[in-house]
């Protein structure tokens, strides 16, 4: 029998019904039917030709039973006449739409890449079908200096952190992904796994492994080299050591001493909103950030002469405003949080709602379309309040020139664990001494000179009695301050204020409000105190 022409992939026309292609199958997978999960619906798999040109082809369960023993991968075929089906992809090309962040394209792309820096694994909790989803991102180079990030999902994740465990002193690390999907975002390109299609390689002993790695290895420094992380970051952490080791511990009262850039914990209980006019925001679909609308005069549409005047939205990114913005609403809620130190507003955003609450503002909204306008307020996020959490906060250029009150929540946990060894912590930082100090008798004149600020608030004045003898938050209470301990000078604050009051208990009530005698309150939950009662002078 005459062996019939080859046609190439490349070459392949719509105006050409008789044709063959010779193709190997290098990637095989199977759709389960809709109605029946334990039935297969079709086989889709990707084809390579001799000249490694690629293309997606899929083929019906119910008409392949006659050849349904010959697809498997590997296995090279002789295919007539073909049907071609429409593409619809966005682009062919992963460098026909570079600037695009809202496109994600499905068409499979190979990498290959030197694995320079690695990210901390991310366990998702709040997703759509409420099931967890592993996510690990890493950043490969390649050859010409080009990195792109690579993201990859649940099991492709854990055989990442499969290799590195298996290899904890391993810094040159080649690896290949095949079958991706990729994306650009920000002007980077990221590519991830395509469901379970994709194939990943880590340091496999093949040639394109191993000679991309010879060679990338020849072009660099050592100093160039030690830079390099490999996939060390990916590690899954504890949950405690974000908490309690990656990050320094403050007292909410000792937040407005920091002078530098940085994330900093804090354990505190919310206990109001700071406001309840606004608990959300609109969203740029594309970085997060606020859309504002603006009018702008554009030609008319329908042909006629003249403009006509048009609401759109503009991002405060200038990038996302190159081409068409779309908003979602997002969370973003003012709250106040206490600890024994003094009280603090913290800005909480939508993805820690989502993991407390399980509820997003589209969600919200969904529920009660009145919640839109300005004043009212979803009871559901009432659930916060009077619950303790830990927080990662970020201390940055505004809070510290203008020694400004407002932090952003990072991340929060309210595991019991991470709280209970922050307390422990918080106890060596601020000592909680209540033993009775016997009043002295004093001239009040004498007492002009002590300055009684609110210990709990910051709003009037950058130091409090409480937080005067904190100046070093790591001080124990046995270390010396200028010769003397923080004990002393605590028992002296103490006999300060007793010298003008009647009563043997320090208040640490706001010196702003009246008090009333002979009643006892509760200050916060570290401490209750009796009121104080002033002297009149004789």
């Amino acid at each position: 029998m005459e062996q019939p022409a080859i046609t190439l992939l490349k070459n392949l026309n719509l105006n050409q019904d008789d044709y063959t292609i010779k193709v190997r199958i290098v990637r095989l997978w199977s759709r389960a039917a809709f109605n029946d999960s334990r039935k297969v619906y079709c086989y889709d798999m990707i084809l390579m030709d001799e000249e490694g040109t690629k293309i997606q082809a899929f083929v019906l369960a119910k008409t392949a039973r006659e050849y349904e023993h010959l697809l498997k991968e590997k296995q090279c075929l002789f295919i007539r006449n073909p049907s071609l089906g429409e593409n619809r992809q966005k682009v062919n090309s992963i460098v026909q739409d570079p600037t695009d962040d809202n496109k994600s394209f499905k068409s499979p792309i190979d990498v290959i890449g030197f694995v320079v820096k690695s990210f901390p694994y991310d366990l998702k909790e709040d997703t759509k079908d409420g099931k967890q989803e592993k996510k690990l991102t890493f950043l490969l180079q390649d050859l010409e200096g080009k990195q792109i990030y690579v993201t990859l999902w649940d099991a492709y994740a854990e055989q990442i952190l499969d290799f590195e465990r298996d290899n904890q002193d391993e810094k040159n690390v080649v690896v290949i992904v095949q079958f991706g999907k990729y994306r650009f975002w920000g002007g980077f390109l990221y590519v991830s796994n395509l469901y379970t299609v994709t194939r990943v390689l880590i340091n496999a002993e093949i040639d394109d492994i191993l000679t991309f790695k010879r060679r990338f290895l020849s072009n660099i420094t050592p100093e160039t080299s030690s830079t390099f992380s490999g996939l060390s970051a990916s590690r899954i952490k504890d949950p405690t050591e974000e908490y309690l080791s990656d990050f320094e511990f403050s007292t909410i009262g000792s937040l407005h001493q920091i002078s530098e850039k940085k994330f900093v914990i804090i354990v505190g209980t919310i206990k109001s909103f700071a406001s309840e006019d606004s608990w959300f925001y609109n969203a740029c679909r594309n970085c997060n950030r606020a859309v504002t609308t603006k009018t702008i005069s554009k030609e008319k549409q329908d042909g006629s002469d003249g403009f006509e005047d048009i609401v759109v939205l503009e991002c405060k990114d200038d990038g996302c405003n190159s081409k068409t913005v779309y908003s979602v609403p997002r969370i973003r809620v003012p709250i106040r949080v206490q600890d024994c130190t003094g009280i603090v507003t913290l800005t909480l955003f939508e993805r820690e709602v989502v993991r407390v609450l399980k509820v997003n503002a589209t969600q919200l909204l969904d529920k009660n379309l009145d919640l839109a306008n300005e004043g009212n307020f979803p009871q559901e996020l009432n659930a916060l309040l009077n619950r303790k959490f830990a927080f990662k906060i970020s201390i940055g250029s505004f809070n510290i020139t203008k020694k400004s009150d407002g932090y952003s929540i990072s991340k929060l946990t309210d595991n019991q664990t991470v709280i209970g060894e922050l307390d422990k912590i918080f106890d060596v930082i601020q000592p909680v001494d209540e033993e009775r100090v016997n009043a002295i008798s004093s001239d009040i004149h004498a007492a002009v000179e002590v300055p009684v600020n609110d210990s709990v608030s910051r709003s009037k004045a950058d130091d409090t009695p409480v937080s005067n003898f904190n100046k070093d938050m790591f001080k124990t209470p046995d270390e010396d301050v200028n010769g003397t301990s923080i004990r002393v000078l605590e028992n002296d604050l103490k006999r300060n204020l007793d010298s003008i009051y009647d009563d043997d208990v320090m208040s640490s009530q706001s010196s702003t409000k009246p008090r009333k005698a002979g009643k006892e309150v509760v200050i916060d939950e570290c401490v209750t105190a009796g009121l104080l009662i002033p002297k009149v002078e004789k």
